[in-house]
C-alpha cells in the first residue's frame, strides 16, 4: 500500500479500517495485473519512440543478488545487438537498483508477476523488441542439476552468452547526492565525516540452510566492538520486534526499511560488508566494498564478487556445497544433516576474517577503540 493511502486508511476507526484493507488490496492487485499485462505492451512502444532504437528485453524477476548478477549478460547482449535499447524487466522492488546500472537503457518493474515467470513470445512486438532474454539457472533448468561455475556465468551461459572474465563484475553507480541522501537519511552523516570505520551485515532472513544463528552473530558483534570502533548497519529482513535478529546489541537496525537502490548507496558508504550468502554479498561487490561471505550449501567461489575483494568462510563437513552436487542436496527444502554446516561454524572464524579483510585494506579502517 502506497503511503497515502496507508495513511488515509489506518485513519479511519479499527472496524472499517478491517474493512476496507482487503478491499484496497484486491483494488491494488487488480491495477498491477492491469498495468503488467494491458500497458506493458504500450510502455515498450513509448521506449522504441524514445530510443528510437529496437529493444532487446532480458527478463529476471527475482531476487535481488540474481538481478544483480544478470548484469554481466545486458553488457554482453549490447554487443551482440548493435544499435538496440537493452530494457531490463525485473520486479518492482528492484526496479531502482538496477537503474544505477550503466549496463541498461531502461528499467521496468513488474507488481504483478513474480518467479519463476518467463516472457512469453509475444512481447517480440515486430518493429519494437527484436529478442527476448529470460535467464536461469542451472537447477531453474534442471531441478536436480547442481552448477558447476558462477552464478553470473550460469545466467549468462542460459541465454547462449559467455561472458569475458574481464567483464564479469557487474557494477552500481549510486549518485553522490543519493549517497548523501541516505547517510542523512539513515544517521550515518556524522559518522563519515569522522572517518569512522562502517561495516554493514546481513543475517536474514533467508531459507534456513543458509542461515546463521543469532548468538554466533551477537558474538561476533562484540569482537568486532572490543577491537574496532565501528558503527555496525543491520541490512536485511526480519518477522519484526519479536524476531531473534531484531534483538542484537551494538547495531543500527535498518531491517524491513530499505529501497533497493539505498541498500547500494550505504553498502557504498562501508567499509566491510559481512553476510549470509544473500543480495548484499552481491551488492558489495556492485560497488567494490570488501565482503565476508557465510557459506555452506553454496561454493564461495560460484557467488563471491569475481573481481572484487571477497572472502569466503564456511566450515568442513562431508555434505559441504551440496548445492552443486548432483542430484541436489537439501539447499531450499530442508536438510538431512540439520544444517551441520551453518551450525558448526563459529563466531571467530568469521571475525578473523572479517579483521584480516580490514586489514589488508588498511586506508579503510578507522582507530581501534581505546578500550
Amino acid at each position: 500500500m502506497s503511503a497515502f493511502p496507508k495513511a488515509l486508511t489506518r485513519a479511519l476507526p479499527g472496524p472499517l479500517y478491517s474493512t476496507l484493507r482487503p478491499v484496497w488490496r484486491k483494488f491494488r492487485a487488480i491495477r498491477n495485473r492491469l498495468f503488467d499485462r494491458v500497458l506493458f505492451p504500450l510502455w515498450l512502444v513509448g521506449r522504441r519512440i524514445r530510443h528510437g532504437k529496437k529493444l532487446v528485453i532480458v527478463y529476471r524477476i527475482g531476487a535481488l543478488g540474481d538481478a544483480i548478477c544478470t548484469l554481466p549478460l545486458c553488457r554482453e547482449l549490447q554487443k551482440r545487438h548493435p544499435g538496440t535499447a537493452v530494457i531490463f524487466f525485473t520486479h518492482a522492488d528492484y526496479k531502482k537498483m538496477i537503474m544505477l546500472s550503466r549496463d541498461v537503457d531502461g528499467v521496468y518493474g513488474a507488481k504483478s508477476w513474480e518467479w519463476p515467470f518467463s516472457l512469453p513470445a509475444r512481447y517480440k512486438l515486430p518493429g519494437v523488441v527484436r529478442a527476448i532474454y529470460n535467464p536461469k539457472t542451472t537447477d531453474e533448468l534442471f531441478p536436480n542439476r547442481g552448477a558447476q561455475l558462477h552464478l553470473i556465468d550460469d545466467l549468462a551461459g542460459s541465454c547462449g552468452v559467455t561472458v569475458p572474465p574481464s567483464d564479469r563484475q557487474p557494477r552500481l553507480v549510486p549518485p553522490p547526492e543519493l549517497i548523501k541522501k541516505v547517510q542523512s537519511a539513515y544517521g550515518l552523516a556524522e559518522d563519515v565525516a569522522r572517518g569512522r570505520l562502517i561495516i554493514g551485515i546481513n543475517c536474514g532472513r533467508s531459507w534456513p540452510v543458509r542461515m546463521w544463528d543469532a548468538a554466533k552473530w551477537q558474538a561476533l558483534l562484540d569482537k568486532i566492538h572490543a577491537e574496532f570502533d565501528a558503527t555496525v548497519l543491520q541490512f536485511g529482513l526480519t518477522k519484526g520486534k519479536e524476531d531473534e535478529f531484531e534483538q542484537f546489541r551494538g547495531v543500527r537496525c535498518l531491517t524491513n526499511r530499505l529501497k533497493s537502490d539505498e541498500i547500494v548507496a550505504l553498502a557504498a558508504s562501508c567499509h566491510l560488508i559481512i553476510a549470509i550468502d544473500s543480495g548484499p554479498v552481491h551488492v558489495a561487490g556492485s560497488v567494490a566494498v570488501p565482503v565476508v561471505g557465510l557459506f555452506g550449501a553454496v561454493k564461495p567461489q560460484f557467488r563471491l564478487p569475481p573481481n572484487s575483494p571477497g572472502e569466503g568462510v564456511f566450515t568442513n563437513v562431508p555434505c559441504l556445497f551440496c548445492h552443486h552436487a548432483t542430484p541436489l542436496g537439501h539447499w531450499q527444502t530442508g536438510c538431512a544433516y540439520d544444517i551441520r554446516c551453518m551450525k558448526e561454524l563459529d563466531a571467530q572464524t568469521v571475525f578473523e576474517a572479517a579483521k584480516g579483510m580490514l586489514l589488508k585494506y588498511p586506508h579503510r579502517v578507522a582507530a581501534p577503540s581505546a578500550g
